[in-house]
């Protein structure tokens, strides 16, 4: 039973990286070719708010890639 969720955890973690990476070379990659535009980004918590506005297309799949790997990360260590 308990290999089972050693597996599950693998799986989820690879997942979570894999997409991750993905989001940040994407973000690089349309940073590269210049992609332009306007992205307005705002998250509100229980504790306060950030905000990012006309934040490049590129720049905005990094910082999603980013959070991503954070979260995973932070999901990991305390399981351990």
């Amino acid at each position: 039973m308990e290999l089972s969720r050693v597996w599950i955890s693998i799986v989820t973690a690879i997942g979570a990286f894999s997409v991750s990476l993905l989001s940040i070379y994407l973000g690089y990659l349309l940073f590269l070719a210049g992609a332009t535009g306007q992205f307005k980004f705002r998250a509100e918590v229980a504790s306060g708010s950030v905000g990012l506005e006309s934040v490049a297309p590129g720049l905005a799949f990094a910082l999603f890639g980013m959070i991503v790997a954070a979260i995973a990360l932070s999901k990991l260590i305390k399981r351990s």
